[in-house]
């Protein structure tokens, strides 16, 4: 067979200081030479759409931010060459099913294939299956719940264990090999926590030939198991943040060659550097081989994920402080609802809605667990 070659990029999408660039479709100035030759020669490529293709206002209510952009800078990512793009991420609903609808006409405008996410349940497309030179190549595209469920205000393509894992079976026997693409995981995190490696390797031995976890924002770590290549953690690819730049600003394109001898997967390390991806010539990877070689070996990130977990669960046990005595009072004075009425006065949006988040994310609820343990001291 002829030689194949597929590319998947993490996270893109234009931002303020960027959406210039973007919309005047100046490739050069967003990603350096190297990178435009990785998408030029590879017979397909798929990216993350990080946010909205929309012009609505009509932003839905959830706390963290909400990312869109006008229609006109989904030139870049045509002019590039990617193929297409999963909205099973947490931000494609950022603005409801009019964002979600802007962002599917405006992919089929430019030729661009989609999955992942939809207006509704029904609308959602989990999976494409792409024939590459006599290959069949199938994705398939799920998001961890924040505030993407598709009944609700349009959204992605929800993990559900036993439904995804019936579907990737299902998938498996429709193609020659499968690329599982889960927006999920803990962010600014560079290990597999607990409850996505559990995950992985269930949905490996579903038949997935490649698991990757798109949401992290950083580059995580690799597992082979079962005959699957698992990534914890793809970093972006063109999403330019302030949080953490140590670590944001790096990501992995993923190149995957199909021939006669079989599948290789090659991970190219890039960095944005300004407004532009560019490729590291160094291509260090070392703290990424240092990680996959402690997880080869068995070892415990409980220490590094107890660190992380701590950092947050501050925040979130001034979020949920206990009752005060007053409370308690009003608890036994007034009736429920009157009750309920008085305490919304004392609640910020923001906040109800960042409770909201904590207890729906399985990211949110995975960290508060591990803080709750470790400050009971609960093994």
């Amino acid at each position: 067979m002829k030689e194949t070659r597929v590319v998947i990029g993490g996270d893109i999408f234009p931002r303020d200081n960027n959406v210039a660039l973007y919309a005047q479709g100046d490739v050069n100035a967003l990603f350096s030479g190297e990178i435009i030759e990785l998408f030029d020669r590879a017979d397909f490529t798929v990216c993350n759409l990080e946010g909205a293709l929309t012009d609505t206002d009509g932003r839905i209510a959830k706390c963290g931010p909400s990312i869109k952009a006008p229609a006109e800078a989904c030139a870049a990512i045509r002019r590039l060459g990617v193929d297409c793009v999963t909205l099973a991420n947490n931000h494609a609903a950022d603005y409801g099913r009019q964002g979600i609808r802007d962002t599917c006409q405006t992919l089929a405008e430019n030729g661009i294939r989609f999955f992942g996410g939809g207006e509704n349940e029904e609308s959602v497309q989990p999976s494409v299956v792409i024939p590459l030179n006599g290959k069949s190549i199938a994705f398939y595209a799920v998001s961890e719940t924040v505030f993407n469920i598709p009944e609700e205000n349009g959204g992605a393509n929800l993990y559900d264990e036993y439904r995804a894992c019936r579907e990737i079976g299902e998938l498996k026997r429709r193609c020659d090999y499968l690329i599982v693409l889960y927006h999920g995981g803990v962010e600014y995190y560079e290990y597999p926590t607990p409850w996505v490696r559990r995950r992985f390797h269930r949905m490996a031995d579903s038949g997935a030939d490649c698991v990757l976890a798109q949401h992290t924002h950083c580059i995580g770590t690799r597992e082979d198991y079962n005959g699957a290549y698992l990534l914890y953690g793809q970093g972006n690819f063109h999403f330019d943040m302030r949080a953490r730049a140590d670590m944001t600003k790096y990501g992995l394109l993923l190149e995957l060659v199909f021939s006669e001898e079989g599948t290789r997967i090659k991970p190219h390390r890039i960095s944005l550097e300004g407004n532009r991806a560019t490729y590291d010539p160094r291509q260090d990877l070392s703290g990424f081989e240092e990680r996959n070689r402690r997880l080869a070996a068995g070892e415990s990130f409980e220490a590094e994920f107890s660190a992380y977990c701590e950092e947050w669960f501050v925040k979130w046990l001034l979020e949920f402080r206990g009752l005060r005595l007053s409370d308690k009072l009003l608890r036994r004075l007034l009736p429920t609802k009157s009750l309920i009425r008085r305490l919304r006065k004392k609640y910020r949006d923001v906040t109800v809605l960042r409770m909201l988040e904590h207890v729906r994310g399985e990211e949110d609820v995975e960290v508060m667990q591990q803080g709750l343990r470790d400050f009971f001291r609960i093994q």
